[in-house]
């Protein structure tokens, strides 16, 4: 009965920006007192920073957590938002993923393996990274293998894991969608180089195409509604002959990844 009325009135944050009624630094030591803290919690408030153990050591505590880190755990990374976006059977840019750089460069007999190469043009995607960092538009074998070498140090320094994708070209705009809490907000980033977003020269266009907008808002609402997402950022494209919009890509959150439509995709493997 204690901890139930301490509940309702605190509010526990290890967020440096959102207070809240108590504070606790992500980065700092903890101890049974903190544990206590996240106990009586009535709600915690986290970073996007925030360590997988801290998480989930915060959600078994405390029955009201933001956001919801849940799916970003589950499915990490450029890898894990394929393996999201085929679970949930979303539309999305013809993907195959690859856990290292060996499944990619050599067979592997012994495992009955052989290692599949993809058709140019195509987009290879560390898992990690964001702001376009990370993110390669490779036109030929020779410009694959610089790549290739990026992700071997990128698996040195602990990072592991990669996609590619078919290309999806003549797109000059993206739909960003921005989901925060219940809000839903939207605008287009506009570039008719390979790159979208802002940090690579994208502009942003928040009045265009209002409809189209509400579409692409009502369909990641959606999304949303199914697994519990309160804190991403979703881009969407819409084909030209179609109102319907596609995922190009998403971050789940400010970590989740790229889509296109089901009906453009072609074959784009080959083995070798």
């Amino acid at each position: 009965m204690e901890r139930d009325r301490k509940r309702k009135g605190v509010v526990l944050s290890f967020h440096p920006t959102l207070p809240g009624d108590r504070f606790i630094w992500e980065r700092g030591s903890l101890g049974p007192g903190e544990l206590e803290w996240v106990r009586e919690a009535r709600a915690v408030l986290l970073p996007q920073t925030v360590a997988r153990e801290l998480y989930y050591l915060v959600r078994y505590h405390c029955p009201a957590v933001f956001p919801n880190y849940d799916l970003r755990f589950r499915w990490e990374g450029k890898v894990g938002d394929t393996m999201l976006f085929w679970s949930l059977g979303v539309p999305h840019p013809e993907t195959r993923i690859y856990p290292r750089v060996e499944a990619l460069e050599h067979d592997h007999p012994a495992m009955d393996y052989t290692a599949i190469q993809p058709l140019y043009p195509c987009v290879v995607k560390a898992s990690s990274g964001g702001e376009g960092s990370h993110t390669w538009l490779v036109r030929s074998r020779d410009e694959l293998a610089e790549v290739v070498h990026r992700l071997k140090e990128l698996e040195n320094e602990g990072y592991h894991g990669f996609v590619i994708q078919e290309y999806v070209g003549r797109v000059e705009r993206d739909l960003r969608v921005v989901i925060i809490g219940d809000q839903v907000l939207s605008y287009w980033r506009i570039n008719p180089g390979f790159y979208k977003n802002v940090a690579r020269g994208g502009e942003i266009d928040p009045e265009s195409d209002p409809e189209l907008q509400a579409i692409g808002r009502e369909q990641v609402a959606r999304l949303c509604e199914r697994t519990g997402i309160n804190l991403a950022g979703f881009d969407l494209i819409f084909p030209r002959e179609a109102i319907s919009p596609f995922f190009w890509r998403s971050t789940i959150p400010l970590a989740a990844r790229d889509w296109t439509a089901a009906g453009a995709t072609r074959n784009c493997w080959r083995r070798r």
